[in-house]
């Protein structure tokens, strides 16, 4: 069942909206997004792609969106932001765990909590998950901790995107070491997998943003790249490794990473893209239209719900451990979590002779919740649990047969 709760800002007059994508759990979770454009049928497609990812990983809980029709650079932003985060004070405070998505930072929506009296927007999550305020403070404290040269909190999607790399290279009989990846986006998600990339052994030969693509078949410098913070990729290299922005789906890489826009390739570019894996990480940065042009290629493509679940997945790593765990921790549990997800969804991928998309979509069915349990700590690819590579995808296909579903 879906339920929305709709708002308009008493100053500027946009419009917002919070979707929530069914009632079965006790806590629903999704990002909040200030854009211009933004509508209530583009939040509802945002939710239940997060329960999507929620019923993946197979946690207890259910997709939720929130967004408003606002320019983030426009002059009112922090007004209209305010506004709109205490409207829904009430929805924060119960059941609503509200991340940052296009347009928002998470800091900054911590500090809105924080002065209407929240302890912070994830405050749903410690009555759904019974922790203690001391428990779930020092949850919370670990998002802040650093862990190289950025936050847990800040590096948490962009690594398990990472990660969900590695596996899928791994799969197609790539060696890491010298791996070659574009990553289209440079944002915080596109930042934190290079670094990530990286400290495992790839290279990162090309980076492109919405101002131009930087590119060195040697691999480029990330470490340098990340000192200069939002400035534009192309704007940080040597003249001769800067190109404009299209060239990146023309290089010859091992991996694309896609951690910028919605529909990010074209079906033209499908129909000619060099690189033999893709990896989405932005919500819906590859439309069905496109993945059936790669997939008809032969192009493994490793769908936005699985490559972008790091920060549910990250959630199930820090609140569903028995205990808080290390700012390293988080880090490894959740490289071991994506990859334990993805070797599921390709060995059943490889059984069926079917996309990972349609493997994981059918693992989503299927997947079975507990409303009254607790939100984390079930996913069956968490540590410590028993490797289930396989055993999720074979359980899944039981049960729809069994229901009458596809096989």
């Amino acid at each position: 069942m879906i339920r929305v709760i709709d708002y308009r800002d008493p100053v500027e007059g946009c419009t917002g909206h919070l979707v929530y994508d069914g009632d079965g759990c006790a806590l629903a979770a999704g990002g909040f997004r200030m854009r211009s454009g933004v509508t209530e049928q583009m939040l509802r497609g945002l939710a239940s792609r997060m329960t999507l990812k929620q019923r993946v990983l197979g946690s207890n809980v259910d997709g939720a969106k929130c967004g408003i029709d606002y320019d983030p650079a426009g002059p009112a932003r922090e007004a209209v932001l305010t506004r709109f985060v205490t409207f829904l004070r009430d929805e924060l405070a119960t059941r609503y765990s509200m991340g940052c998505d296009m347009g928002t930072r998470f800091d900054e929506l911590e500090q809105v909590a924080a002065g209407i009296g929240l302890p912070s927007v994830k405050y749903a999550v410690q009555r759904a998950q019974r922790l203690s305020d001391n428990d779930f403070r020092s949850r919370m404290a670990v998002l802040k901790a650093p862990v190289g040269r950025r936050t847990v909190g800040q590096r948490r999607a962009g690594h398990a995107l990472a990660h969900a790399v590695l596996a899928a290279a791994d799969h197609a009989g790539h060696r890491v070491t010298r791996l070659r990846c574009g990553i289209q986006g440079f944002g915080n998600l596109g930042r934190s997998a290079a670094e990530s990339l990286v400290q495992a052994g790839a290279w990162v030969t090309a980076v492109a943003d919405e101002y131009g693509c930087a590119a060195d078949p040697r691999g480029i410098d990330v470490t340098e790249l990340l000192k200069h913070g939002d400035r534009p990729v192309a704007a940080s290299v040597a003249p001769q490794a800067r190109l404009p922005r299209e060239a990146l789906f023309e290089l010859p890489v091992d991996v694309l990473v896609l951690a910028a826009v919605e529909d990010a390739v074209s079906l033209s570019q499908a129909a000619a893209l060099p690189a033999p894996i893709v990896v989405v990480g932005a919500n819906r940065g590859v439309s069905d239209a496109a993945e059936q042009v790669l997939a008809s290629r032969g192009v493994l493509v490793i769908p936005d719900f699985v490559g972008g679940v790091g920060g549910s997945a990250s959630m199930e790593v820090l609140f569903g451990a028995p205990s808080t765990p290390e700012p390293h921790e988080v880090l490894d549990n959740l490289a071991f979590l994506i990859r334990e997800l993805c070797g599921d969804v390709l060995a059943g991928a490889r059984q069926r002779d079917l996309t990972p998309s349609q493997v994981a979509s059918d693992m989503a069915a299927a997947a079975v919740i507990s409303p009254q349990g607790r939100p984390y700590g079930a996913s069956p690819y968490a540590r410590p649990s028993r490797r289930p590579k396989g055993n999720r995808f074979a359980a899944a296909t039981a049960r729809m047969n069994r229901a009458g579903g596809k096989a």
